[in-house]
Order: C-alpha cells, then structure tokens, then sequence
C-alpha cells in the first residue's frame, strides 16, 4: 500500500524584506474587491471573506488584516500561475480559515482532521493543507503572510493538479513564495529571493547536514516533523533550493522540464516509471520520484546531483 501523509510546513518567521526597485514577472495590479459578511467561525464570531478566487473564514476582527490576507492571497494565485502558464484555472473559489489564535486553530484541527490531528498539532508556527483547503492562525504579520503564500501553494496544487508531484518538490516550490513585499498596499512576490532559506541551506552544507538527492526525493514533510531543528531546516531549505534549481539554475535551462511536469499533472498525464502516474488522492508512491524527474529533466539522477550540488553551493558561495 502506498504511504499516506499530510502536507505539513513547519515555518520559521521570516524577516522582513525592504522595498527595492526590481522587475517582476505578472502580479496583481488593482485591489482585488472584498465582500465581507459576519458569520461564525467553529463557534467563535468571524467573518467570512469573499474575493474572486478566494473565500477566507477568520475569527480575526480587524477588517484591514484580512483585507491585507484577501490581497496576498490573490496576489500569491497569480504567482502560483507564473511558475505553471500552462495549467487551466478552476471556475471556483478556493476556501482557506485564518483563526486569530491557536486554541482555535487546534479546535478546528482536532474536529476537522481525524487521525491525522496528532501531527498537524505539532506544527507550532505554521499551517497547514488538508486537500484544496488550508488552515493557519495569526503568528503576526509577516509570518502569517508567508504561512499563507506557502499554504497557498499547496491549496493550489490540491486544487489544480490531478497528478502527484514528489512531495519534496511540492515543499520546495512553496518555500518560493514565502518572502512577500507589499508596495502601494498591493504583495509583491520575488521567486529567486528567501534569505532564511539561504541561511538554513549554508548552514545544513557547512554542518554536513544536507540529505543525499536520492533520498531527499522519497521524503515528505510528515517525517521530519518532531526531529531536531538543523534537520527540519535543512530539509525545507534543501527542498527550497532545488525548486530554484528547476526554475533558475544555468539560466533556466530547467525551466521547461520545470514547467511541463505541472502541465502533465494538472492534465492527469505526469510521467512515472514508464507509465502514466495514477496519483489522484491522498496517496504517493516514493519509487515514482526518481524515474519521474530523470524523465522530465533528460539526466540520470547522479547526473541531477551532481548539477544540483553545484548550483547549491553557488548559492552558499554568493551569500554575503
């Protein structure tokens, strides 16, 4: 039977970033409208929020935040759809709940996640996804922000994907969207930047501490939970690093394999070990993922690693 396993993230607040002139690939350009109606939340006064492509449930009360949630989040969709062009939008909002505290956020967990409830209980500054849904609680603004940009991806992903990416890749492609700037009140979302990313990746390279590929592309987020804090580091931060690699490295030369492997999945046609990938549903196939990214990328995996380690260490070198 294959394993099942929850989408987890495990965030580490992130620091703010400064304003500087950049340019940026498509991003949201107006304030998206919000129509807000008071309702209860699990039991507690809230509010649910209505935008275009989202509705958000939240006991917080301040109209401003969750007009500032609203905007990120689809300031983050569009984001999400720079990185795939080619996967076809849904016709539907997508539901997240934003809780004002913990206790909240572990009430709706333990109602609304069955057996699973154990292990997203210990995430302790983050969210979490549970199918085409997320679900975080206000750690602050700028941990709340990325905890939402990242969940965000996973939501996406559960929403728009009939194939099943390997879940490491799936994390590391979130962590892109983690750094948010907010210029003239609007999310600005820069894909080649996340400096506590970059220090956890220096740190994991100059501890020993990095997984071997061929057994970071097995893992999922479910099993680093609990361990010591340089090894869930270290996974996100590794898991992080080679998304960039897909989408940046040797001036994008990945890219397209990158961007075909989303097109596959969202069309049910992800390539898998000689056979088309049956993946829909919670479950996974580890021994999917090596056969699936020398497919995409034309390499063997001692190939990919070998290019990967030496992209992760131009990125450690760079750091000032």
């Amino acid at each position: 039977m294959r394993p099942r396993h929850p989408l987890v993230i495990v965030l580490f607040l992130l620091v703010g970033c400064a304003h500087t002139e950049r340019v940026h690939p498509a991003q949201l350009n107006e304030t998206a409208p919000a129509e807000f109606e008071p309702c209860v939340v699990e039991g507690s006064p809230g509010y649910r929020v209505s935008l275009p492509h989202y509705v958000i449930y939240s006991t917080i009360a301040d109209h401003q935040t969750l007009v500032q949630i609203g905007q990120l989040m689809e300031g983050a969709l569009i984001a999400y759809r720079n990185l795939g062009p080619g996967v076809p939008p849904t016709d539907r909002p997508m539901e997240s709940f934003v809780f004002q505290t913990r206790t909240q956020w572990a009430a709706y967990t333990r109602a609304h996640t069955g057996d699973d409830a154990a292990i997203y209980l210990r995430v302790n500054r983050g969210g979490y996804t549970v199918g085409d849904r997320f679900v975080a609680y206000w750690i602050g603004d700028i941990g709340t922000f990325s905890v939402a940009a990242h969940e965000g991806w996973h939501q996406y992903v559960a929403r728009h994907l009939k194939g099943r990416l390997p879940p490491f890749l799936e994390e590391g492609l979130a962590c892109l969207f983690e750094q948010v700037e907010w210029v003239d009140g609007l999310p600005r979302f820069d894909v080649t930047r996340n400096r506590p990313r970059l220090l956890s990746l220096r740190a994991a390279v100059d501890s020993g501490d990095m997984y071997p590929l061929g057994k970071l592309v097995q893992m999922h987020a479910g099993q680093v939970v609990g361990q010591r804090n340089s090894r869930i580091e270290a996974f996100y931060a590794e898991s992080w690093a080679f998304a960039r690699f897909l989408n940046e490295a040797d001036g994008g030369k990945y890219q397209p394999a990158l961007r075909q492997m989303l097109f596959d999945a969202a069309r049910g046609q992800l390539y898998a070990d000689n056979t088309i990938e049956d993946a829909t549903g919670p479950l996974w196939d580890p021994s999917s993922a090596r056969p699936m990214l020398e497919h995409y990328l034309g390499m063997d995996l001692e190939q990919i690693e070998i290019a990967f380690a030496r992209y992760v260490h131009h990125l450690v070198d760079d750091l000032e």
